[in-house]
């Protein structure tokens, strides 16, 4: 009699054996850990400030235009690697739950949320949008939000925000969005995956502006740290 031994679960980051009775299954302790150490931030940019108070002296002295950033860490390890997993290897299993975490640190949530959209020859070579992916998944975890897909155009000739430097940033994104339907609410989320200077936030945060939203809020899962 041939007796069958469970496959061990191993930690998607590091490689570990792990408790799969644990919710967070997917990581082992230490790695889990990691991504959800508390970080003093800064209310409106998301940026680590060293002081008790809630904003940076950047945002006030001059605030962006949005309410406040949600994130879940900075754009390093671990978060940055399960980042590229989902992105480049389509484990699109992780995200789910990285959704979540990121939904349990919204204490009001949006009732509308938005995605930063993606040319067609970018959706055609990865297959798919993650910030909408991320959208769909927030919107599970929040019964009372709603995701509106296509707010935003993004035009296919912009050069790629990645590929510019910060001034480069500013400029590209007025001519790389711009919006298609104005959203049915006062209060709107725009989700993205990664938020690096803020440009593209900006831009979009000032186009809903413009259309009558009263609040903004942005949910990432990553702030690019200065």
């Amino acid at each position: 009699m041939k007796l069958s031994l469970p496959i061990p679960s191993l930690c998607h980051l590091c490689g570990l054996r792990i408790d799969s009775t644990k919710e967070h299954h997917l990581w082992c302790s230490h790695c889990h850990r990691q991504m959800t150490l508390h970080i003093k931030r800064c209310r409106c940019c998301g940026l680590k400030i060293e002081t008790q108070a809630d904003k940076c002296g950047q945002c006030l002295k001059s605030p962006p235009p949005w309410h406040q950033m949600y994130c879940l860490g900075d754009y390093q390890y671990p978060l940055s690697t399960l980042i590229q997993q989902i992105k480049r290897q389509k484990r699109y299993w992780l995200l789910p739950p990285l959704a979540r975490m990121l939904s349990g640190l919204i204490l009001h949530p949006a009732p509308l949320v938005v995605t930063v959209p993606m040319n067609w020859h970018q959706y055609l070579l990865r297959g798919f949008n993650l910030s909408e992916v991320l959208a769909n998944e927030i919107a599970k975890s929040a019964p009372q939000t709603q995701l509106m897909p296509n707010v935003f155009l993004k035009h296919a000739r912009a050069p790629l925000q990645k590929t510019l430097d910060k001034t480069a940033r500013l400029r590209n994104v007025r001519q790389a969005f711009s919006l298609h339907q104005r959203p049915k609410a006062s209060h709107v989320a725009i989700i993205d995956d990664v938020v690096t200077t803020g440009a593209t936030v900006r831009h979009l945060s000032e186009l809903l502006l413009d259309v009558g939203v009263e609040k903004i809020d942005i949910y990432c899962l990553c702030r690019t740290p200065k």
